[in-house]
């Protein structure tokens, strides 16, 4: 899969960015294609950002559906 933005069935899929923060790899999107996006990029060089913070990583958006199906 390419890095760049797809739709599946009209839904935006993920797609790699750099954080704003650190400058690492990781997401934007719905994040259920993380590991297709990242595929190519080892977990220890990824943004960590989001998993300290709890927060999405600056720069990133979640989707706000993915939010309303989390809580």
């Amino acid at each position: 899969m390419r890095s760049g933005a797809r739709r599946e069935r009209g839904i935006a899929m993920c797609q790699r960015v750099n954080c704003r923060q650190c400058g690492r790899p990781t997401y934007k999107g719905c994040g259920m294609h993380v590991e297709q996006v990242l595929a190519n990029v080892p977990v220890s060089e990824r943004c960590q950002c989001r998993e300290k913070t709890g927060k999405p990583a600056a720069g990133e958006r979640r989707s706000w559906l993915r939010d309303l199906l989390s809580r």
